[in-house]
């Protein structure tokens, strides 16, 4: 089953719930940051929808979690922390709920398994010894303007960031023409590039360990990192969604917790789409989103896929339009 915690989502909320629905997920759970989002009295009677608003009952509930020590004080602060309360939370009831497995994945992603069927994957999962199932994602790049429909327009994507490292490392002039690109001289992807997880639920000790995995107390949980299934990551598809997305978050600071360096984490494009949206000028944001997010020119798509950087997956499109 799926946790996201989402926060106006747009045009990617049904689509999201329609993939997941026919790949073979019968529960996502969706916890609403906002409670007063319209969109979640629209979809709270949809079928294997479990609608949350983020309210104060809810957040009482977040008391019951063992992360509450550590989170409670930030959670108004940073997203992370209510993330990964309501996931631990969101485990607590899928468990409750008969549920085996648990995935934590955000609404701008779609996890892509293995022949379209996530309940096979998991099937097979239950009779291995593993806690926890990571899956590699990749970044989707849009190659038009504007994008409707994320999920169905843009089926393009950089490979799995280890599968990168490995083409690059066997081809040095490929490695040398990344670092000469204006595009990738900082950076293959743009955000994170460390998969997402989901986790067994037999052992409620297991909690989410940073919104990208799962761990006991003292660490210990058994893993398996998937090669047939990954998480596509539409990050910014559309200057539309782009610009959204950036003023959503707006002037946030350049560590999370006031500890962690997000550049140094995760490279500098964060913290430059938050400058460059926050700084109000259209035409510098539109040539942002061009020169980092989007590909719009054939040729420039043609040498990157050709090196076998880029990777097509048209299965979730169809799938959203065969209907």
């Amino acid at each position: 089953m799926i946790v996201t915690t989402l926060r106006d989502a747009g045009v990617l909320l049904d689509d999201f719930i329609a993939y997941h629905r026919a790949v073979g997920f019968s529960r996502l759970y969706l916890v609403f940051d906002d409670p007063a989002d319209p969109d979640r009295a629209r979809v709270a009677g949809w079928p294997g929808v479990e609608a949350i608003a983020c309210d104060d009952t809810w957040r009482a509930r977040w008391r019951a979690s063992p992360l509450f020590p550590d989170l409670g004080a930030s959670v108004d602060q940073e997203v992370m922390a209510r993330q990964l309360l309501n996931a631990s939370m969101v485990a607590d009831m899928a468990r409750a709920d008969g549920f085996d497995w648990l995935l934590h994945i955000d609404v701008d992603e779609l996890f892509h398994p293995p022949g379209g069927d996530a309940r096979a994957l998991f099937d097979a999962l239950q009779d291995q010894p593993f806690d926890v199932a990571g899956f590699p994602n990749l970044e989707a790049v849009p190659e038009e303007e504007p994008v409707d429909r994320p999920f169905v327009d843009v089926a393009l994507f950089k490979v799995a960031f280890d599968d990168m490292r490995a083409i690059v490392s066997a081809d040095p002039a490929l490695a040398e023409a990344l670092r000469r690109s204006p595009r990738f001289s900082a950076g293959f992807f743009n955000l994170y590039t460390n998969g997402k997880s989901a986790v067994r639920l037999a052992d409620p000790q297991l909690q989410p360990f940073g919104v990208h995995d799962f761990d006991r107390p003292g660490g210990g949980a058994r893993r398996v990192r998937a090669v047939d299934a990954v998480v596509l990551h539409h990050a910014c598809c559309g200057l539309g969604m782009f610009k959204a997305k950036y003023r959503l978050l707006g002037r946030f600071a350049d560590r999370w917790w006031k500890r962690y360096d997000i550049a140094a984490a995760i490279g500098p494009f964060h913290l430059q789409a938050r400058d460059v949206v926050m700084g109000g000028d259209a035409q510098a944001i539109a040539d942002f989103y061009r020169a980092r997010v989007a590909m719009i020119d054939p040729a420039e798509v043609a040498v990157w896929e050709g090196r076998g950087l880029l990777r097509r997956l048209p299965g979730p499109s169809r799938l959203l339009t065969s209907g």
